[in-house]
């Protein structure tokens, strides 16, 4: 680390060295003029980040399948754990280094007298955000064709959507996974302030009310009780090293980590914001998202006696299944898919936001950023759409023993979620915990360098993170 940085930091008592220190951290962070138009707005914007599919979909397929409430525990130690240290973590290198991920860890690197290979980080949570876009694209694709035939099935009396025979269909995947990114294109097109800052305010109200709604008919349900035993009822036969693994990764992919996103958020934050609060309030949001996810969904499920542990057809088939089983199924269905629409989308918004932040780092305009991108994400995609359908059997590197079995989704999703994320974040937290000096967090963090939450912090970036993403990254490199 460069000696006279060092010196400065720990000179800070004075105020002058803090004060030549912090603006040698958190100034010049190059072109860059968006700011978000208020602290409520951020909140609202990075909480719809972090509540996505994830929250509706993955979250409740794996607690079913991981014996509810051992899972629910071991997720919400994860999420404080693990997951809240590196939103802090990225929340504040953005601040300190601009909205473009990976300039921002090297700004910040070089500033503290280290390589500019740390920005490698940026360039990994970047590149994994980008492969995992082409395939959301997709996803995104099934909750609106779920969502409009949800909604057409009110005035038309239409039947439950085939999901077999739509992931059969590779035309009508291909048509949706277009309106999908379309959408996306046109909102962040219009800027921070005028495309998801105003996106936000819609679908955030909206999707907040619906969860609420949904939530007050499950409560009514015949099957709400034995939800609620299931998802809050401990049994320690689950308490296992995979168990906690599923609940680590759950946790570290939930709150929107490793993805280069928050340090674009991060980049548009005031000098004058709490940091670690407002990391708290996303991280505490979105976890309760979660479980009401949980408790919207299982009651449907237990009281049309279906099985709460079909996995990821949870959403797309047992749901559909559920609501043909109750009185005003079609409302309903048509409700819960508007939301999981939303929901897609308040996520997908952001990952678009972070690619046209690069481009105005650069002082390139946004349009030509995101179409470009735009088109690269719309004919990757294309490799995931046929992977359900005509190239169903392709094992494109069949020859490597860790995607032997994986078809062209399976290998974006493994070199996403097994490899790149899991081994940013470990890098992100060797770097904050390891090479950036408590007494520089603390003004980064504008708090007290004795403070007992930047020390309980410094401790799980330090050596509980990296242990846990470790484990998790070795346990994902295994065939």
């Amino acid at each position: 680390m460069n000696t006279d940085v060092y010196r400065a930091v720990n000179v800070g008592g004075d105020g002058a060295g803090a004060i030549r220190i912090g603006r040698k951290l958190s100034g010049s962070k190059g072109p860059q003029a968006n700011r978000w138009s208020s602290r409520a707005i951020f909140l609202i914007a990075a909480i719809g980040f972090a509540v996505g599919l994830g929250n509706l979909w993955r979250f409740p397929y794996l607690a079913g399948a991981n014996g509810g409430g051992a899972f629910v525990l071991l997720y919400a130690a994860a999420v404080f754990v693990i997951g809240l240290p590196l939103v802090v973590a990225e929340l504040a290198v953005g601040r300190a280094g601009g909205a473009d991920p990976v300039l921002a860890w090297t700004r910040l690197a070089e500033r503290l007298g280290g390589s500019r290979w740390w920005g490698a980080i940026g360039v990994l949570g970047v590149g994994a955000s980008f492969l995992i876009v082409s395939f959301y694209g997709v996803i995104g694709g099934w909750t609106l064709a779920f969502a409009w035939n949800a909604l057409s099935g009110l005035a038309t009396g239409g039947m439950s959507l085939d999901f077999a025979a739509l992931l059969a269909d590779p035309l009508a995947l291909i048509g949706w996974q277009a309106l999908f990114l379309a959408i996306n294109l046109a909102v962040t097109r219009l800027g921070l302030s005028g495309g998801v800052e105003r996106a936000m305010e819609i679908l955030m109200p909206l999707l907040v009310a619906t969860l609420l709604v949904m939530l007050g008919l499950a409560t009514v349900q015949p099957g709400f009780g034995q939800a609620v035993g299931f998802l809050f009822t401990f049994d320690a036969t689950f308490l296992t090293w995979d168990t906690a693994l599923e609940a680590v990764g759950q946790a570290f992919f939930s709150v929107g980590v490793a993805s280069a996103v928050l340090v674009t958020y991060g980049g548009y934050l005031g000098e004058d914001e709490n940091i670690g609060r407002l990391a708290s309030v996303i991280v505490v949001a979105d976890t309760l998202i979660a479980l009401l996810a949980g408790l919207i969904i299982f009651p449907f499920v237990f009281t049309a006696g279906l099985d709460p542990t079909d996995g990821p057809t949870l959403l797309f088939v047992t749901m559909q299944a559920a609501f043909s089983e109750v009185p005003g199924g079609e409302w309903l269905a048509a409700v819960f898919f508007t939301l999981v629409a939303m929901a897609a989308l308040t996520s997908s918004l952001a990952l678009f936001e972070m690619v046209a932040a690069i481009g105005d780092a650069r002082g390139l305009s946004r349009g030509p950023v995101l179409g470009m991108a735009g088109g690269a994400l719309w004919v990757l995609g294309l490799g995931t759409v046929v992977s359900f359908n005509v190239a169903a059997d392709w094992r494109p590197l069949g020859g490597v023993p860790l995607f032997a079995d994986a078809d062209f989704f399976g290998v974006l999703d493994t070199i996403t979620a097994a490899i790149a994320m899991p081994l940013g974040g470990f890098l992100a937290a060797v770097f904050a915990g390891w090479f950036v000096p408590r007494e520089t967090w603390a003004l980064l963090l504008r708090c007290e360098a004795d403070a007992w939450p930047l020390a309980l912090w410094c401790a799980l970036i330090r050596y509980v993170v990296p242990a846990a993403l470790g484990a998790g990254l070795i346990r994902g490199l295994t065939p």
